[in-house]
């Protein structure tokens, strides 16, 4: 069974960790190109295609990098524009940060952008409406509801397999691909990429992803400042540092076993072969 690859694009200092705002972010050092062309290169030489969710205010500062990473046959889908949390959006900013971040690498790559991931997981019960929006323009593909809670994101009880958002008694045309979890004895346990990849052993990435692929399709993410061991390290509270820095220098092997254990695609490539059944969403969050 095959799983997606998926890659969040955006710099060390544009993460929901630091909170900096936007107007910071010129006195910050570039090192998402760098970081990029790691992962590129590492999927090469594994010669593995996967799905690279981009911000718009990256892809403007580097048309180069988006072009590279299209020309080596990679798809591209959105990140937004600013890396700002969609639940602390209005629905017209939601709507205009979606926009700026489509148009921006449809004009680079000449391509349909037609997946979306939201920054740090950040679509919640009061934002659904959201799903409407990206399915009117276009996107077929979301991943963006984290099937638990923590203290930045996600909603517990929310479906943890894909299905096509019911909104209001009307199906969506999109697909909402959640991240991967594995449900053990009532249990969720987070695994598939970010902090749970870098924090927990290899032994149990792989195993929990062999349990998933008995009844269903895997996922997995990284962000390109993850394997980026060199990054400056700010001054911050403990619970930030271990969150953003721990077990860097651990990503990039925990990678590869994957890449060398499991097959990868695209996610557009995963979902076109599969037919999906409907959930309706509520406002609890839980699927009906």
């Amino acid at each position: 069974m095959k799983n997606a690859l998926t890659v969040d694009v955006e710099d060390w200092y544009m993460t929901s960790d630091f909170h900096f705002d936007v107007s910071t972010w010129d006195t910050f050092e570039d090192r998402v190109v760098q970081n990029t062309m790691q992962l590129l290169e590492l999927f090469s030489y594994y010669q593995v295609k996967g799905t690279f969710f981009i911000l718009g205010c990256v892809a403007e500062k580097h048309p180069t990098l988006v072009e590279e990473i299209a020309r080596r046959g990679h798809e591209i889908g959105s990140h937004g524009g600013w890396h700002q949390m969609v639940n602390s959006m209005s629905i017209e900013q939601f709507h205009e940060d979606l926009l700026y971040s489509k148009h921006i690498l449809e004009g680079i790559t000449g391509q349909n952008v037609q997946l979306y991931r939201a920054p740090s997981w950040s679509i919640t019960p009061e934002r659904y409406e959201v799903l409407r929006i990206l399915a009117n323009e276009g996107f077929v593909c979301d991943s963006s509801l984290q099937p638990f809670r923590t203290p930045l994101s996600g909603i517990k009880g929310a479906p943890h397999t894909p299905f096509i958002p019911v909104l209001n008694g009307e199906a969506l045309s999109l697909l909402e691909f959640p991240p991967v979890v594995l449900k053990k004895g009532g249990v969720t346990f987070p695994f598939c990429g970010g902090f749970y990849l870098r924090a927990l052993p290899t032994s149990f990435l792989t195993w929990a992803l062999r349990q998933v692929n008995r009844t269903r399709l895997g996922m997995i993410y990284v962000h390109p400042w993850e394997v980026d061991t060199e990054q400056p390290r700010l001054k911050t509270s403990p619970l930030i540092r271990f969150v953003h820095y721990y077990n860097l220098g651990t990503t990039r092997r925990k990678l590869e076993r994957l890449l060398q254990e499991f097959s990868f695609t695209t996610l557009g490539e995963l979902i076109a072969s599969q037919t999906f059944s409907p959930i309706a969403l509520t406002s609890s969050g839980r699927g009906g």
